[in-house]
């Protein structure tokens, strides 16, 4: 049997900041959302566009780059895998997506242009 991918691609704006945490042995994880676009075609055939939100899971040396380098309103570049959940709440389960994220590229700093780079080593 081959081998089986699972990757994402995504270039869009950081929603808000990210979100730090770490697991009971003390490893760094980071959450924030991505803003990426698209344009659809409506009815009277005026383009429009919309907005989806993804998830995004940094961990160890990519989490401490988020951290330090990373804010709301910056353009990234970040490739990954899709993970898919699930949790309960009032007895009703909830399906969830989250990115977790393997490379990430800064495109723009608060509107500065940049070139930081950097790569999960796991």
């Amino acid at each position: 049997m081959g081998r089986s991918v699972n990757k994402i691609i995504l270039v869009g704006n950081v929603g808000r900041d990210p979100d730090m945490q770490a697991t009971q042995n003390g490893t760094k994880v980071a959450h924030l959302s991505l803003a990426t676009n698209r344009r659809l075609p409506s009815n009277g055939g005026e383009v429009r566009e919309r907005t989806d939100w993804h998830r995004l899971t940094f961990w160890n040396q990519l989490a401490e780059f988020a951290e330090q380098y990373v804010r709301k309103g910056d353009r990234l570049y970040v490739e990954g895998r899709v993970e898919y959940d699930s949790f309960e709440r009032d007895g009703v389960t909830i399906p969830t997506t989250d990115i977790t994220v393997r490379e990430v590229v800064l495109l723009s700093s608060r509107g500065k242009e940049a070139a930081t780079q950097a790569e999960d080593t796991d």
